[in-house]
């Protein structure tokens, strides 16, 4: 089992990081590079909410999917 810090001890700059808006822009970063789909994915974990995946599972919770 993973120790996770209370989110009020975690700094600004890992909340910054840790944001959607981080991981729009790094998804389209990614969907800018590449030339198939790119989805944020919501996760349970605290310290990574977002995750940005270019394949992800059908088990994943898909947040917001880039296609073109």
């Amino acid at each position: 089992m993973a120790l996770v810090r209370p989110p009020e001890i975690i700094s600004p700059k890992r909340r910054q990081l840790c944001s959607r808006e981080h991981a729009l822009r790094v998804a389209a970063r990614i969907f800018d590079a590449c030339a198939g789909p790119v989805s944020i994915v919501r996760t349970c974990d605290p310290l990574q909410p977002y995750r940005v995946s270019t394949s992800p599972d059908r088990r994943d919770t898909v947040e917001l999917e880039m296609v073109s």
